[in-house]
């Protein structure tokens, strides 16, 4: 492998004409110690690993772009800034270097872009002075190849060569920044909590978690109080029907301490042996609130917490809490809509999941400049809109690159700030529009059977 000195000097060239915003959140020192730790040996290349890093970031922020796209652009603002461009256009070099890169190279810039995100925000934002994490899972279809049906596999119901191959994405969202640190993939057929439990080393001491009916489990219950965090989800299942408001000391109104106990059946996720490991018994605060809106029908929603102290977390703060649950559901959208994660273009599984993992980097990054437009311009930091900030990025980042280090290029980026902040989303409560398509598709018929049969039916 080569001397640390020697990758950073080579890091540090494809680099210099970047822009400077991208290089506050990632910079050379950080790469080499991740090349450092994933002991990746590499001759000096061409495509150094931050070259493509870059342009693999720069094919995710427009989505549909191919590699040769991806590459074009890269070389195009390289002779405009009067670089010399030794590298061909041919796509093929690139494409080589992205598979050389290890995985954990890209898991590990996620986490650093991550968590210097989260430092420049700091204790702006807290809930009750604590920081919340908000979890939930999704899915992402990808090319129909034979290495990602045996890796990834499909729905079931599905007839062989006639669906796609999907894979689970399972991430935790501060309820802050919107930032992501770590991203949990699995086949189609992995567990959920499973994977979530994969993420578990990113919490620290005091932090919460707010997720879904689907993570209001006995053993996340049990094991986030030996971490130091809480948990505050939605009740449901046999405990939500079976809850009696009666029973338990009282709280408040529609507030109670209950008494849980250890189920006889065993969830699929935990062994024998770690289901018995836990405590018989565990003590779990729960309330009951009511949604009402003009012209809604109301309703009743439960919710399991772990915070037990009625005075420092009260009732209304927790279902204020729960509330913003569903800006989880706005940043999946930002990612599988926006930014086209729903539907991969990789023909492996390592390129899947780089891909996945360059799809969060890319979401990072703009959430960041989101935060230092809301930041400069004193906008709060959720009206202002994802796919306007990635659009205007779009537009200047070429001539950022161009005009690094000049006063034109500071010019440029406090005009993109101040698009971005002036790009804010209408406060509308209450809206409610039908989830139906209105653009007819073309009547073609299904696929039902595998594509040789149909065309050698067609031979006929």
């Amino acid at each position: 492998m080569n001397s640390i000195a020697h990758a950073k000097a080579v890091l540090k060239r494809p680099w210099s004409g970047r822009a400077e915003f991208v290089g506050e959140y990632l910079r050379a020192e950080d790469l080499t110690a991740a090349l450092a730790g994933a002991e990746y040996h590499g001759r000096e290349r061409i495509w150094t690993p931050m070259q493509t890093l870059w342009t693999f970031l720069v094919q995710v922020l427009h989505p549909g772009w191919s590699c040769r796209a991806a590459v074009g652009e890269v070389l195009a603002e390289q002779a405009a800034a009067g670089q010399s461009v030794e590298i061909s256009p041919d796509p093929s070099a690139y494409c080589q270097a992205r598979e050389h890169l290890p995985l954990s190279v890209y898991r590990q810039t996620l986490e650093t872009v991550g968590k210097t995100f989260q430092a420049k925000v700091g204790d702006a934002y807290r809930w009750c002075g604590r920081r919340v994490w908000v979890v939930d899972g999704s899915h992402c279809s990808m090319p129909d190849t034979p290495a990602l049906q045996e890796t990834f596999g499909q729905a079931p119901r599905q007839k062989p060569g006639c669906g796609f191959p999907v894979a689970k994405v399972v991430a935790m969202f501060c309820w802050a920044s919107g930032a992501v640190r770590d991203v949990a993939i699995g086949p189609y057929r992995s567990n959920e909590l499973a994977l979530w439990r994969q993420l578990w080393g990113q919490l620290e001491a005091g932090d919460v978690v707010l997720g879904d009916r689907f993570y209001c489990t006995y053993a996340a219950l049990t094991h986030l109080p030996q971490l130091g965090c809480d948990g505050v989800f939605r009740l449901w299942g046999a405990r939500g029907a079976k809850m009696n408001f009666r029973q338990g000391k009282r709280l408040g109104k529609e507030d109670r301490l209950c008494v849980w106990s250890r189920s006889s059946t065993r969830p699929r996720t935990l062994s024998t042996e770690q289901w018995m490991a836990l405590p018989e018994t565990l003590t779990v605060r729960v309330l009951r609130f009511q949604t009402k809106r003009k012209g809604y029908r109301s309703r009743t929603i439960m919710v399991a917490t772990t915070l037990l102290d009625p005075v420092q977390y009260p009732r209304e703060q927790i279902a204020a809490l729960y509330g913003d649950r569903w800006t989880v559901e706005l940043r999946i959208r930002d990612l599988k809509t926006t930014l086209k994660m729903e539907v991969l273009r990789g023909k492996s599984p390592d390129i899947v999941s780089k891909e996945i993992l360059m799809h969060f980097l890319a979401y990072d990054l703009l959430r960041a400049l989101m935060w230092q437009a809301a930041k400069t311009h004193h906008r709060p930091l959720h009206r202002l809109s994802f796919a306007g900030t990635m659009q205007h990025f779009e537009a200047v980042a070429p001539y950022l690159c161009l005009f690094a280090g000049t006063p034109k290029g500071q010019a440029l980026y406090e005009l993109l700030l101040s698009w971005i902040a002036n790009d804010t989303i209408p406060d509308r409560p209450g809206r409610l529009e039908p989830r139906a398509v209105k653009r007819r598709p073309k009547p073609y018929k299904l696929m039902n059977r595998p594509r040789d049969e149909m065309r050698k039916a067609l031979m006929r």
